[in-house]
């Protein structure tokens, strides 16, 4: 499972990687990553995570793999 972004009272902008056969999170490189937001549509293609739209100081049309 791969999560990005969210809200913990303000957007956040870092994520990590679970892998559930050791029970542990691994942290996501930021190179590329989108700015802080939440409430963005994630895809996974397969080789890689795309993240686009959401709300984060301001509405986002941006967004990042």
């Amino acid at each position: 499972m791969i999560v990005w972004g969210g809200s913990g009272g303000t957007s956040v902008a870092n994520g990590g990687r679970y892998r559930s056969t050791t029970d542990t999170w691994l942290t996501t490189q930021s190179d590329g990553a989108p700015s802080a937001r939440n409430r963005h549509t994630a895809v996974w293609t397969g080789t890689e995570m795309i993240i686009w739209g959401g709300i984060g100081a301001v509405y986002h049309a941006t967004g990042g793999r």
